[in-house]
C-alpha cells in the first residue's frame, strides 16, 4: 500500500490541486473490475444503497474549513490526516478562507473527483452540497467529516463522530437525501443555494448573528446556538411578512418562518420532530408574534427535544414556500446567512447521495 503524503497549504492558500496516489482499498479488493457503471446507478427504493466501488476506485476531494468550530477544526484536521495516511487515500485538498469558498471549491472538484468531502460543520456542509448541486455534475456524492459546532446534518445521516466518518469514506454505502432549493437576493443580485437541514426567515437570522465565534468558544457545541437564540430573543421584534405555502397565503407579524428538511438544527435542537430528510416534503413551522417569555419557553421545549407547542405556532407540510417582507429580511440556511427576502424555498427530492457508515 502506498502512503498518502498530505502537503498542507496554509489556510486560505490553495495551490494547484495535488493528487495523492495509492488508495489501497481499490482494485485488489475489487479484482480490478471497472465499477463506473455501478457507481452511476440510482439508489434503491429505501434511499440507501450498497454499491461496490463507490469508495474503492475513487478520487476524493477534501474541502476543509479551518475556521469551523471557532477555529478548532484546523487542529483536528491536522490530527486526522494520520488516519488517511494509513488508509492510503487518494485525495485533493482545498482550504477555505471565507464565505462562499467551499461553494466554489466544490463546483471545481465535482468535475475532477468522484466524492467531495466537507470537513467542518453544518455551514461547511451546506456550502459543499450547494457547490455540488450547482456544478451540474451527474450523480454527485458527498462525504462528511463532522468537525464543526453543530454537525446536525452528519448525525442525521448516522455519522456521529470521526470514527464513523472514516468508516463511511472507506465503505461503499450511500443514502440519497432531499435538498431545499433556496432562491433569495443580495443587493438585487439573485442567490441560489441548496440546504440539507433548514431555511428560515425571522429570529433565526438574528440568532445566528448573536452566535459569535466567542460564544462558540465559550459555550461549545451543546450550548452555543441556544445561547445565541437567547441573546436574540431579548431584542428581536417580529416583523410583518407575507408567507405563501403551496398556494395558501398568510400576511401578519411572524416571529419565525422555518422550512425544514431534517428534524434537528442548531446543535441538536429539534425544530421539526416529524421531518425526514428523504421523504420528498418540507416540514414548515410558522410562529406569529409572541412575547419574550413565551419565546423563551418555546426555546426551552426545542432544546429539550420536545415538540414546540403554542396557540400561535402551526406545523404543516409543503413542497414550496415563499416569504416576502418590506423592508427585506435576512434568509438563513443550515447555520449561515445567505441573503435577503423575497425568498423561495422548495424541496428537491432525491437530490444528493451522501456516504454513510
Amino acid at each position: 500500500m502506498n502512503t498518502l503524503e498530505f502537503n498542507n497549504p496554509a489556510p486560505g492558500h490553495n495551490p494547484p490541486p495535488q493528487t495523492y496516489a495509492g488508495f489501497g482499498l481499490g482494485a485488489a479488493r475489487m479484482g480490478g473490475e471497472d465499477q463506473s457503471r455501478k457507481f452511476a446507478e440510482g439508489p434503491s427504493a429505501d434511499h440507501t444503497t450498497n454499491q461496490p466501488g463507490i469508495t474503492m476506485l475513487k478520487q476524493i476531494g477534501f474541502i476543509i474549513n479551518p475556521a469551523a468550530a471557532a477555529g478548532r477544526c484546523s487542529a483536528q484536521w491536522a490530527e486526522l490526516q494520520n488516519r488517511f495516511r494509513q488508509d492510503g487515500i487518494q485525495a485533493e485538498v482545498r482550504f477555505t478562507a471565507g464565505p462562499g469558498d467551499a461553494v466554489r471549491c466544490a463546483q471545481a472538484l465535482a468535475r475532477e473527483c468522484d466524492v467531495v468531502v466537507a470537513v467542518g460543520g453544518d455551514g461547511t456542509l451546506f456550502e459543499v452540497a450547494s457547490g455540488l448541486l450547482l456544478s451540474g455534475a451527474p450523480n454527485p456524492v458527498l462525504g462528511v467529516v463532522p468537525l464543526g459546532t453543530g454537525n446536525d446534518a452528519a448525525r442525521q445521516c448516522g455519522i456521529n463522530d470521526i470514527t464513523q466518518a472514516c468508516l463511511a469514506l472507506q465503505g461503499n454505502r450511500t443514502r440519497t437525501v432531499d435538498a431545499i432549493r433556496i432562491r433569495c437576493q443580495v443587493g438585487g443580485t439573485p442567490v441560489l443555494r441548496y440546504a440539507l437541514l433548514f431555511g428560515a426567515v425571522g429570529i433565526a437570522g438574528e440568532s445566528l448573528n448573536r452566535t459569535t465565534p466567542l460564544v462558540k468558544r465559550v459555550f461549545g457545541q451543546r450550548l452555543a446556538y441556544p445561547v445565541g437564540a437567547l441573546r436574540a430573543i431579548w431584542t428581536y421584534r417580529a416583523p410583518r411578512m407575507r408567507v405563501t405555502a403551496d398556494g395558501r397565503t398568510w400576511e401578519k407579524r411572524f416571529l419565525l418562518v422555518c422550512v425544514s428538511n431534517g428534524e434537528m438544527a442548531g446543535g441538536g435542537m429539534r425544530l421539526a420532530p416529524d421531518a425526514c430528510i428523504d421523504d420528498g416534503l418540507l416540514d414548515v413551522n410558522v410562529c406569529e408574534a409572541i412575547g419574550r417569555w413565551a419565546t423563551i419557553a418555546l426555546l426551552w421545549q426545542v432544546c429539550r427535544g420536545r415538540r414546540m407547542s403554542h396557540s400561535k405556532l402551526r406545523y404543516f407540510s409543503a413542497r414550496s414556500v415563499t416569504v416576502e417582507a418590506d423592508p427585506p429580511l435576512a434568509v438563513a440556511a443550515d447555520g449561515e446567512l445567505i441573503g435577503y427576502t423575497p425568498g423561495q424555498l422548495e424541496v428537491v427530492p432525491q437530490a444528493l447521495r451522501i456516504l454513510i457508515p
